[in-house]
């Protein structure tokens, strides 16, 4: 399920929508499938197949009556952070469905860019530190960034002077060059498997900081320690469940949290490319069956994925 706003952004409107025809597409590989429910804004999709089912959201056809009309179990809601609009979302599917995503709890930290710093830290798992203010004389570039946003969303590049203490919306943290990349891995209680090992491909316009695309496969070599980052996270935080994607950037040799997002990412478009179909069937598996597939996948080549 994809719900966003109409007028909402274009490029985070198109990812959503590529990345859930996507996912649709792996459901449908599944031969355990039997039927699956789409709710989206917009008659754009061409995937056709007797197992979907279609539901458009629109001024006469509203997302609470497009809800009531649903006789289903179980339902994966797919929504960007922005406006906090997955946690307005999950709070009134939760009522009526079982939701197959991580607890409202786990939502509602990580869903904050502020939280998941304030959280992870208390937890001593490294994240990148939130900063008060910038000072004139700082021999650091910085960043700031919304408290809830999707993506690279209005991120910016800033030298001067700035002081956001009382600004409720924005956050401010050190631009550091290292390594930047994410991970994936399908978690349910306190057992987790790593997925991809991806390394992030960045632009810098006019101040503003861009994630380009990624190079899935790109950072295999640090599977390990992200396997070991993984398991610290679970054992603390057993309320992720589902597919979720971890922003993270090497700083003195340790790699530090920048976002944990408790959704599916657009690192699943080059999964199966990279890690080939054995990697995707574990994420339907573990939605259609509730199961965790522990058997071992191997790189196959490294792919490139670049955003629309």
């Amino acid at each position: 399920m994809s719900c966003i706003r109409k007028n909402y952004n274009k490029k985070i409107l198109t990812e959503a929508h590529n990345l859930s025809d996507h996912l649709i597409g792996c459901f449908l590989k599944d031969k355990d499938l039997k039927k699956i429910h789409v709710i989206r804004n917009f008659k754009n999709s061409n995937l056709k197949d007797n197992r979907i089912q279609y539901h458009y959201v629109s001024e006469n056809n509203p997302q609470d009556k497009v809800f009531q009309s649903l006789d289903i179990k179980d339902m994966i809601l797919i929504a960007p952070e922005s406006d906090q609009i997955n946690i307005k979302i999950f709070k009134k599917l939760n009522k009526k469905f079982n939701l197959l995503n991580s607890n409202y709890n786990v939502h509602k930290f990580f869903s904050s860019k502020k939280k998941t710093y304030e959280i992870l830290s208390k937890k001593k798992i490294p994240a990148v530190k939130i900063e008060r203010k910038v000072t004139k004389n700082s021999n650091f570039c910085f960043i700031t960034k919304p408290v809830y946003g999707a993506g690279s969303e209005n991120v910016n590049l800033i030298k001067s002077k700035l002081n956001i203490e009382n600004d409720k919306h924005l956050i401010i943290q050190k631009y550091y060059t290292g390594i930047k990349g994410s991970f994936t891995m399908i978690c349910k209680g306190k057992s987790v498997e790593v997925l991809s090992c991806s390394e992030q491909i960045i632009d810098i316009k006019n101040k503003r900081i861009f994630q380009k695309g990624l190079i899935i496969g790109g950072l295999e070599k640090y599977r390990e320690d992200f396997r070991q980052l993984s398991k610290k996270i679970i054992s603390i935080f057993p309320g992720f469940f589902g597919f979720i994607g971890v922003d993270v950037i090497k700083i003195e040799n340790v790699w530090h949290i920048l976002e944990i997002n408790t959704r599916f990412t657009s690192s699943l478009l080059g999964i199966e490319s990279a890690y080939g179909y054995e990697a995707v069937k574990k994420i339907t598996n573990l939605y259609l069956n509730k199961k965790i597939d522990t058997k071992k996948i191997e790189l196959k080549k490294i792919t490139k994925v670049f955003f629309n």
